[in-house]
C-alpha cells in the first residue's frame, strides 16, 4: 500500500490526507478549460503580485543572491564534469526554467552556464517581464541567451524532445497536483538530452503536506517528494540537499536533482 501523508491548512486547521485532498480537488467546481478551479485561483493569486523579485519571493528579494550562489553550487556539483566536457568539446549547452516567473533563476544563476535558457512560466505579466529583461540579442561577452519565452502552464507544457542539458524547476510544482506532477516530470525527461538532469528546488513541510489557502498551492514534505520521485515516477534522486542560511521563519528549502531510469 502506498504511503498516505496527513495535511493541514496554513492556519493548522486538519484537511485530511493527500488522497482524499486530491480526490476532493479532482471532483470540485472547474474552470471554464475544463481543469480544476484550484489552477484558476492559483493564477488569479498570481496575476495580483508585483514583477519583481520581492513580489514573487514574498516580501524576500534579499534572499536571490543566496539562492543563485547555491544554485551554482549544486549545479557544478551534480553536472560540473558533464559542463565541462560539453563546452571543451563545442557543444551548445541548454536549460530549461519551470515556472521561471519574472526569470530571476535564469538572470541570477542559469544563463551564466548555458548557452541558450529557455523560460516556461504561466503568469502573463511575470513572462513578460522576463521577456523584456532577457529577451532580445545577447550583449553578454559569453554570448549566452535565452531563446524562448513560453506562457504556458507546466500541467500543459511539453518541453521539446532531446533538447536540454538541465531542466530547473523552482518554486512552482506545489500548484500541481500529484497527477499532474507526475505527468509533468514524464514530460521534463523526454526533453532531456543523453546526460540530462532534471534539478527541482522546493519547500519542505516538516511532515506531511500543507495548504496555502491565498495561493491555492501543496508545500510537500521531504517524504512526500521522495515517494513521488521514488514510487510514482520510478527515478532516481542522484543527490539533495537543504539550502543554507535562509530566515528561520521560512519552510526549510530543499534541492533535488533527478535522473529518468
Amino acid at each position: 500500500m502506498p504511503p498516505v501523508f496527513k495535511g493541514i491548512d496554513d492556519k493548522g486547521n486538519p484537511i485530511g490526507t493527500n488522497v482524499t485532498f486530491w480526490k476532493a480537488v479532482k471532483a470540485g467546481a472547474k474552470a471554464p478549460d475544463g481543469k480544476p478551479l484550484w489552477y484558476k485561483k492559483g493564477i488569479q493569486y498570481w496575476d495580483g503580485v508585483d514583477a519583481t523579485d520581492d513580489g514573487v519571493l514574498g516580501g524576500y528579494g534579499h534572499v536571490s543572491s543566496l539562492d543563485a550562489q547555491e544554485n551554482a553550487e549544486f549545479l557544478n556539483d551534480v553536472m560540473g564534469e558533464h559542463l565541462e566536457d560539453a563546452e571543451s568539446e563545442g557543444e551548445k549547452l541548454v536549460s530549461l526554467d519551470c515556472g521561471a516567473g519574472i526569470g530571476r533563476v535564469t538572470g541570477s544563476f542559469l544563463i551564466d552556464h548555458f548557452d541558450e535558457c529557455d523560460l516556461v512560466e504561466p503568469v502573463a505579466h511575470f513572462i513578460g517581464k522576463a521577456e523584456e529583461t532577457l529577451g532580445g540579442e545577447s550583449k553578454r561577452p559569453d554570448g549566452h541567451r535565452c531563446v524562448n519565452f513560453f506562457a504556458e502552464p507546466l500541467e500543459s507544457f511539453t518541453p521539446e524532445p532531446g533538447r536540454y542539458d538541465a531542466v530547473w524547476i523552482q518554486w512552482c510544482v506545489g500548484h500541481l497536483t500529484d497527477e499532474d506532477f507526475v505527468s509533468f516530470f514524464r514530460r521534463c525527461a523526454d526533453g532531456l538530452k543523453p546526460g540530462g538532469v532534471v534539478f527541482m528546488k522546493e519547500n519542505n513541510a516538516k511532515d506531511g503536506f500543507v495548504l496555502d489557502t491565498d495561493d491555492s498551492s501543496l508545500t510537500r514534505s521531504h517524504k512526500y517528494f521522495m515517494h513521488l520521485f521514488e514510487d510514482q515516477l520510478g527515478w532516481e534522486v542522484v543527490k539533495h540537499r537543504l539550502q543554507q542560511n535562509f530566515p528561520k521563519e521560512l519552510f526549510g528549502v530543499r534541492m533535488y536533482a533527478l535522473r529518468p531510469k
